[in-house]
Formats: C-alpha cells, sequence, structure tokens
C-alpha cells in the first residue's frame, strides 16, 4: 500500500513539474518526423494482464511492421530526434502515465512483450506476481541490453530469446523474492544514477572521441562568435551589466549546438566534407539563431539587440565551415601516402561528365592520376577554369597539351564531346603515343548508358573507363 501512495505521488509530482520537457520533446518528435507523439504497444503485467505502454515514439511510424521488435545498435528505424531521447532516456517518461493508472510502478521488472512472455517456463512467470516498473533491476544491476548483441547478428529475437532474456528474468525472479519497500528505494536511486551515468560510456566516447573534438572546436568557435558580434555591435564597448551578454551567450551556444547535432554537423565524415555539408551548417546556424533570439525576447531581454544574432550567425558560418575545411585538407593529406607519384591526366570534355571526372581524381586520394588540364570542343569554354583545372582549348591541342604538361594519360569523356570530337581525340592520343581511356561518366553507368557495347572497368572515384 505504501509503494502505492509513492507511486502515485511521485508520479503525479513528475507529471506536473516535467509537463513543459515533455511539451518540448514532443513538438520536437513532429517536426522531425510524421507520425504520432506517443508509442504505444501491448505489455503483460501484474497477473498476467495486458495493457498499453506510453513512449515516446523514437523510430519511424510503422517500424515495428518492418521487422524485428527489438532494436539494436544503429537501428535505421530509428529517427534523429529518437536517438537523442533514447540516448537520455527520455523516451520513457510518459511511462508516469501508466504508473499513476496503476499498470506500472517505479520500480519493478521491465514489461515484457506478449510475443516473449510465450517463453517464459512456471519459474520465470513469477515476475508476473508483481507491478511492472519504469526502472527494472535489469536496467541497474545488469549490463547495456544493446551492447549485448554481437556484431552482424542476423535473428535478433531469437538471441534475444535465448542469451539475454534469460539473464534478465534471474534477475527479476531475485528481486520478486527479495522485494522491500526500503529495497525499492535503494533500487530507484541506483536507478536514477544508473540512467544519468549510462547516456555517458566510456565506449561510446571513445569511439567518437574525434566528434567530440570537434564539438569543444566548435563550442569555442560559437563563444568566440559571440563576443566578437556583440561587440562589433557594441564598437567594441563592454557594457556595465555582464549579465547582459552572458544569458543570451549561454542560450545561443546551448541551442546552436543541439541544431548543429539535429542537422547532423557531426555525423559526416570530414574528408568529404562539401556543399550538402555546408547547408547543413547554414539550416543550423540559422534555426539556433531564430530560436535563441525568440527565447531572449520572451525571459525579458527585449533590449538585447537582435542584430547581435544577425551578426553571430555570419560570422559563425565562416568559422565553422572553415574549420572543417582546414580538418578535411588534414584529413586528406594523411590519407594520401606522403611521396607517392601521380601521373598528369588530361580531359578531354568539360562538360557535367568531364567536372565528375575531374572531381573524382582530385578527391580521392588513393588516385594515381593528377588532372592538369581540360580539352574541349566550345570555344567559349577555352579559358576557362573548373575546379581550378584550365580549359586548355580544343581537340586540335591535345598534342601540345600533352607535351608541355607532360601528361601521361588521357580520359575522354563521351558524354561531353560529340562521335567526332572522340575519335579525333583518339586518334591524336594515338599519334603522340599517350595512353588513353574512354569513360562513360557515373549518369551513364547508372542509367546504362554506354557506346556501342563499351566494355567498362572501374577506376578510382567511381568512375569507369574503357577501350
Amino acid at each position: 500500500m505504501l509503494k502505492r501512495i509513492v507511486d502515485i505521488l511521485v508520479s503525479l509530482a513528475g507529471l506536473v513539474l516535467l509537463a513543459p520537457v515533455l511539451l518540448l520533446i514532443a513538438l520536437m518528435i513532429k517536426l522531425d518526423s510524421t507520425g504520432r507523439v506517443f508509442f504505444r504497444q501491448e505489455r503483460v503485467g501484474m497477473g498476467g494482464r495486458s495493457f498499453r505502454i506510453f513512449k515516446f515514439r523514437t523510430m519511424v511510424q510503422g517500424a515495428y511492421k518492418m521487422g524485428s521488435r527489438l532494436t539494436t545498435k544503429r537501428d535505421p528505424r530509428v529517427t534523429r530526434v529518437g536517438q537523442i531521447l533514447r540516448w537520455f532516456k527520455l523516451d520513457e517518461i510518459p511511462q508516469l502515465i501508466n504508473v499513476l493508472a496503476g499498470d506500472m510502478s517505479l520500480i519493478g521488472p521491465r514489461p515484457e512483450d506478449p510475443h516473449f512472455v510465450a517463453f517464459y517456463d512456471e519459474r520465470q512467470k513469477r515476475v508476473l506476481d508483481v507491478r511492472p516498473g519504469m526502472l527494472g533491476p535489469s536496467q541497474i544491476l545488469g549490463r547495456d541490453e544493446l551492447e549485448s548483441y554481437p556484431e552482424g547478428l542476423k535473428d535478433t529475437e531469437q538471441y534475444y530469446i535465448d542469451h539475454i532474456l534469460p539473464e534478465k528474468l534471474e534477475r527479476d525472479l531475485e528481486y520478486v523474492e527479495k522485494a522491500s519497500f526500503v529495497g525499492d528505494l535503494k533500487l530507484l536511486v541506483r536507478g536514477v544514477w544508473a540512467t544519468a551515468v549510462g547516456a555517458v560510456k566510456a565506449k561510446f566516447l571513445w569511439r567518437r572521441r574525434y566528434r567530440i573534438a570537434l564539438v569543444l572546436l566548435d563550442t569555442i568557435l560559437a563563444v568566440s562568435s559571440c563576443y566578437l558580434a556583440f561587440m562589433i555591435r557594441h564598437d567594441f564597448v563592454w557594457p556595465d551589466r555582464a549579465q547582459f551578454f552572458v544569458f543570451p551567450l549561454l542560450i545561443t551556444v546551448i541551442t546552436r549546438a543541439l541544431s548543429l547535432a539535429y542537422f547532423g554537423a557531426y555525423q559526416g565524415v570530414l574528408a568529404y566534407f562539401g556543399l550538402w555539408d555546408m547547408l547543413a551548417l547554414v539550416k543550423a546556424v540559422a534555426s539556433s539563431a531564430i530560436i535563441a533570439g525568440g527565447i531572449t525576447f520572451f525571459i525579458g531581454l527585449q533590449s538585447f539587440p537582435r542584430s547581435v544574432f544577425v551578426i553571430d550567425s555570419v560570422l559563425i558560418v565562416f568559422l565553422l565551415a572553415g574549420l572543417r575545411y582546414v580538418l578535411r585538407a588534414v584529413a586528406r593529406g594523411r590519407t594520401r601516402q606522403a611521396g607517392t607519384h601521380r601521373d598528369k591526366a588530361l580531359v578531354a570534355g568539360a562538360g557535367m561528365g568531364g567536372e565528375q571526372i575531374v572531381r573524382a581524381l582530385m578527391d580521392d586520394p588513393a588516385c594515381p592520376y593528377r588532372p592538369v588540364g581540360f580539352i574541349d570542343e566550345s570555344p567559349e569554354r577555352w579559358g576557362s577554369l573548373i575546379h581550378g583545372i584550365r580549359i586548355l582549348g580544343g581537340v586540335a591541342e591535345v598534342p601540345l597539351a600533352v607535351s608541355a604538361n607532360g601528361v601521361e594519360a588521357v580520359f575522354i569523356c563521351v558524354s561531353d564531346l560529340s562521335e567526332k570530337g572522340v575519335a579525333d581525340v583518339v586518334e591524336a592520343c594515338q599519334k603522340v603515343g599517350v595512353e588513353y581511356r574512354v569513360v562513360p561518366t557515373l549518369s551513364d553507368l547508372l542509367n546504362g548508358d554506354q557506346r556501342d557495347g563499351e566494355q567498362s572497368t572501374s577506376m578510382p572515384g567511381g568512375v569507369a573507363a574503357a577501350g
């Protein structure tokens, strides 16, 4: 009876005090993906009675119809917001409703899916003699369940039934046999601590040490940008009230970090940082500026200049992008072996196909070729630059371009030249004795569009060569 009174009081107080947090999480879920805010699924409670559990939805709508009832590491069904909610166990908070309704307790064996309850033997069914809990003995005393699954596992459910479920039930049975009010209070304290500490795992941090370092560098840049924007707006005169700057600074830094994480600024591979990653930075900065501006206005800092957020946004975009381009150069420099000789190459065709070829040659650190020029049939393009590589002239300039630049290979892009142009470039290469390769573009390969049944072989950077 005493345990039930505590359940009611704590769950009611929790729902009231956490109402703003619950509303914010619900809004984030709706903005992040289509579907309902809550995930409600059948669970087995005390006495074998079924009830529907409340959880924030962390997966795409209809995820449980797509595959296993269980989620594993890197489950593609988990949404971006869902990943954060699972990390900090925030998706479990709505179960306070189940506690208040009497379906669950604060402490007790975790409620199981009816599918897995069907595998319980008579002894294991004794865990159904008590109310299931938000915090279970296995969560508090056991190891992280997700980390228990081996990599590359095909049948997740069967592994759970054979290896994980029996261990969980043993801990739950031990709890049922020794359950007491004082013991529940101890487990509650340990459970809150385990949840807080469990969000930060040493193995997790070590695997992501470079991303964490990037977050720290971004934070330093964010603080510097905010300070510089503030000083520019106030003609480099520091205000008498320090909190006039400190509060907006904290709000901006926090909202920016969350926005960058949401838009995937820490998920990309720095060696391939490019346009789409740049757009993600712009979206994150713009979103954080709008949110921070709104928050500072509604908490009573209406006199704080809105122009500071605009100046800061411009500065931080350049700083964040600059940092990533520097790190990209470092990452590519490490990949490319020091002293590796790269043969000079000429690209015939300065259209979209030729651009793809040059970009592939330049971006792949392991590629043995370095582009030094283009050849194109369109006179209006002659002398122009693509990715810093000059268009040297037309087909007639092939012999001179080869000899003047020490070219050892010519890549002929069939989609950017006429049939006569391709034939002329091939003839010119044969005359000067330079290696040549007829290359369909990536789009041609994907569409299965290759001329005259040419046989193609893979080339560095995803380009294909023929001839």
